[in-house]
């Protein structure tokens, strides 16, 4: 079984994380006591910054993990705001069985993601000066 911070699991996070998106544009569609556009705009960005997540992790450059992150911080938000709104209005069935599940799902990639950014940030730092060898022979320019 492979980890989540590994390349495949943040492939695997990107893709969750497109039918995620996909399915929350299919389940809110009809409850229009949302704000739908918000959500619309957020959702599809949340699906173009996975496709970045994916590019990213199979190229292995941790920098364009960076808008996957900021637009899935967003799109949680969005999550729980629907999920009080849907509580308010009495719908607590669609909050139980999707929102919750997916506000979960979506924060352990998250941290997943967040975690394998570090690492391959923390691998791919140049050397420090101070550790590299002083040479013996000194060159005069001149």
């Amino acid at each position: 079984m492979w980890k989540l911070d590994s390349k495949e699991g943040i492939i695997c996070s990107g893709a969750a994380s497109i039918c995620l998106a996909i399915a929350y544009l299919i389940i809110f569609a009809n409850l229009r006591g949302l704000s739908y556009n918000f959500g619309v705009h957020i959702a599809s960005l949340q699906i173009i910054s996975s496709a970045v997540l994916i590019v990213g992790s199979t190229k292995e450059r941790h920098k364009l993990f960076v808008p996957w992150m900021i637009t899935t911080a967003m799109f949680l938000y969005l999550m729980g705001y629907s999920s009080i709104v849907l509580l308010a209005m009495g719908d607590g069935l669609i909050v139980m069985f999707f929102a919750a599940p997916m506000i979960g799902c979506l924060g352990m990639t998250f941290y997943a993601v967040q975690k394998g950014f570090r690492r391959m940030r923390k691998d791919g730092q140049p050397p420090k000066y101070a550790d590299m060898q002083v040479k013996s022979i000194l060159v005069n320019p001149i």
